[in-house]
């Protein structure tokens, strides 16, 4: 036995049982008498307008979750129906039937009906919106445009049919069924039940099962019970109306089985993709790391064991010869430059890996926040001190003043907010200097990051957080950088309940603000 046939026989036998119990249901109660009453008859439709629209609401979220343009026509149909059944309704209470243009006897059977092969149309076109995209991957996305606009303008037309034109008698006594025209919309319900059983996700799919069940029920609904009501309010009706809410309810479920579903693969991707970061974390950055630690040594070969014990032999054995020290300092100087290289590229791919994995923690909500009361001033310090050299290369004057206020913040990413931005700064600046500041500012300490570098162009500003972003002027386009260092300087300053701004003009400057709540003493 194959795994799951079990699963799959059991919804086969309850769909069939349900589809049969109910039409043999109709011939056993059909010679009983359950009269009601119009005020019934409204506290039923408001039901279902409830429904309906907590139905299409659910299911349109769960459309912007994961676009598949079968959710789209279930949730467009079940709000234009959560409208249709709330009108027919309304309109058919004691309240407002006087102000109609038509008797209850014409306007409940044809809102009713307007209502039923409205849903029923929809439904239809949802399983054939899943063939169309089944048929090509290269087929266009249905246009959830044309679906609203078709939605609101029937919608809209049948309000106005009924609210101005005078209806026909909505019973045909002398017809085989009172109701015939209660077959247009069980075709179409009978229609998406066959299309759906041939598409054979009901069998894997806990969604597409209680959807076959929903339009089960709606099929018998309109083909057994209202085609054989004969007046209102009597069993027949009153049937209908109630099988109508059960359908509702089936498919309320298996929306919120989908959305369970959808959950719980969110919750696997987001476990896979911590599992996947600290195996990639550990994988790459132990090489790199191992690299990193030897080249500083052989960035100075001449101070190796062997390459001091091959000099110490060659002064001892008394190889004077010119040639031979100056060929070895010529070897040790091209060791050298190789290995400057190497640590260079080294850090920058490690720089590169550490910005991935970090974007990919914030993106999946995975980044954590350690925080703890921090002094400023030791942070701005410390971190200016690591740009000292940097900067001196370049010619340029580091400055920087900060206050003794205190903030709430994980230091380990103020310090790497601190770099990031600095680091920029030097980088974009070929004379001047860098300033860098904090100072109070009502409850928040506000840090500047100034430079008297490049600058950047007013069109690029708006874009300069986005990620993969870099400015492309001519001036800086040939400095590396991977474009993610500001948008995660961004994120963890969100993520801190700060904010960051840039000011900037061409040749003139830049300036990054950014704030971090501060510790206020009472």
């Amino acid at each position: 036995m194959e795994p799951g046939t079990t699963n799959h026989s059991a919804r086969r036998i309850a769909a069939f049982t349900v589809g049969l119990g109910l039409s043999l249901l109709y011939f056993i109660i059909s010679d009983n008498q359950w009269p009601s009453n119009s005020e019934f008859h409204t506290i039923m439709e408001m039901s279902a307008t409830v429904l309906a629209l907590f139905i299409g609401i659910l299911a349109l979220v769960n459309y912007y979750s994961k676009k598949e343009g079968t959710i789209l026509f279930i949730g467009t149909g079940f709000l234009g129906t959560a409208f249709l059944d709330g009108f027919h309704g309304i309109v058919t209470s004691e309240f407002f039937i006087p102000y109609m243009p038509s008797e209850n006897t014409s306007l409940i059977p044809w809102s009713w009906l307007a209502s039923r092969l409205f849903l029923s149309i929809y439904l239809f076109l949802s399983f054939l919106a899943w063939r169309r995209e089944k048929k090509s991957v290269l087929a266009k996305s249905v246009s959830e445009k044309n679906v609203y606009i078709s939605s609101i303008t029937l919608t809209l037309a049948s309000f106005i049919l009924f609210a101005f034109v005078p209806l026909t008698e909505g019973f045909f006594s002398d017809s085989v069924f009172a109701r015939a025209e209660e077959y247009f919309p069980a075709v179409f319900f009978a229609l998406a039940i066959i299309g759906y059983i041939r598409k054979g996700q009901w069998k894997y799919s806990g969604f597409e099962f209680w959807l076959i069940m929903s339009l089960i029920i709606g099929f018998i609904s309109q083909a057994i019970y209202m085609s054989n009501s004969a007046y209102l309010f009597d069993l027949e009706f009153n049937m209908a109306h109630l099988l109508k809410i059960t359908s509702y309810i089936f498919m309320l479920i298996g929306l919120l089985i989908n959305m369970h579903n959808i959950y719980q693969q969110a919750e696997i991707a987001n476990r896979t993709k911590s599992e996947f970061l600290n195996i990639i974390s550990h994988e790459l950055r132990t090489p790199l790391t191992v690299i990193l630690g030897y080249t500083p040594l052989l960035s100075q070969p001449e101070k190796l064991p062997a390459t001091k014990k091959m000099l110490d032999t060659l002064k001892e054995k008394g190889f004077e010869h010119q040639a031979i020290p100056d060929l070895l300092e010529k070897s040790l100087n091209e060791y050298s430059k190789f290995t400057n290289k190497m640590d260079a590229s080294g850090k920058h791919l490690l720089s590169l890996i550490n910005d991935m994995l970090d974007l990919s923690k914030i993106e999946a909500n995975m980044m954590e926040i350690d925080q703890k009361v921090l002094t400023i001033r030791p942070i701005i310090i410390e971190t200016c001190k690591q740009f000292e050299k940097s900067a001196k290369d370049k010619g340029l004057s580091l400055n920087y003043s900060s206050s003794d206020d205190q903030i709430y913040a994980d230091e380990r990413h103020m310090s790497q907010i601190l770099i990031n931005l600095i680091g920029n700064a030097i980088k974009f600046t070929d004379e001047g200097s860098i300033n860098v500041a904090a100072v109070s500012k009502g409850d928040f300490v506000e840090f500047s990051i100034t430079d008297t570098g490049h600058g950047i162009n007013k069109d690029d500003i708006k874009n300069i957080f986005n990620q993969f972003t870099q400015v492309d002027g001519s001036a800086t386009r040939n400095i590396g950088g991977s474009g993610l260092g500001l948008a995660i300087t961004k994120r963890l300053i969100e993520l801190h309940n700060g904010q960051i701004s840039v000011n900037s003009e061409l040749d003139q400057g830049t300036t990054f603000k950014f704030t971090i709540p501060r510790i206020v003493e009472d």
